[in-house]
């Protein structure tokens, strides 16, 4: 254990640690996590319509169907959310999660030396670095998997866009569907290609940690 093992006050408040707790919890507590995002979901898509409602309307005949209409679907969606994230997890991750006392600020550092290359010299970092790159070897993660996605939806929203601006015109629902389409030809454009350095670089990694530990 070296000094890189204590972190500054400042560090911890990182966004990327903040995501990195997330993210740790998420793999140890897959239904747990689901339940609290549907929350979260659930108030972020009621309570706005709850507050425009009660201003604009005086009559709950007109905004209860506003409710139930923003309700609904976001309900239906949590609850095969909180269904199917353990099987999901379980996909993304195989056999490899993060263990549940995983430092944030480690997982950061983990990642980054992943994209630097090379061993990171803080054990704590580098035993972190070894189940990341595992993940990222995972199926679901191949960068085939993310050309395959990207392509497919893109695919959809290109003939939802096509179709909308036969209907209507180019008009707002059409730039919308049109930006979405773009978004997601960049999977094999550009993340495609990322995912593919980002994969080797981490083999290259788990191939020299695993020969100093086969050294040790």
């Amino acid at each position: 254990m070296n000094e890189q093992t204590t972190r500054p006050r400042s560090a911890q408040r990182h966004p990327g640690a903040l995501f990195g707790r997330t993210q740790v919890y998420a793999q140890n507590n897959p239904r747990s996590y689901a339940v609290r995002a549907v929350l979260v979901l659930l108030s972020l898509a009621v309570l706005p319509p709850l507050v425009l409602s009660v201003i604009l309307f005086d009559d709950w005949s007109v905004l209860m169907p506003v409710l139930v209409g923003a309700a609904v679907p976001v309900v239906v969606m949590g609850a095969l959310m909180v269904l199917l994230m353990p099987w999901f997890i379980r996909r993304t991750l195989g056999a490899w999660t993060l263990p549940p006392d995983t430092d944030p600020v480690h997982l950061l550092e983990a990642k980054r030396q992943l994209r630097r290359g090379g061993l990171h010299g803080d054990e704590d970092v580098d035993r972190i670095a070894r189940v990341v790159a595992a993940q990222a070897e995972i199926r679901i993660n191949s960068p085939r998997t993310i050309n395959v996605l990207g392509l497919v939806a893109a695919l959809f929203f290109g003939s939802l866009t096509a179709l909308t601006y036969l209907l209507s015109g180019p008009g707002p629902d059409f730039w919308s569907q049109a930006g979405v389409t773009l978004v997601f030809l960049s999977y094999p454009l550009l993340l495609g290609p990322w995912a593919r350095r980002y994969r080797q670089r981490a083999r290259d990694f788990a191939e020299l940690y695993d020969a100093r530990r086969r050294q040790d």
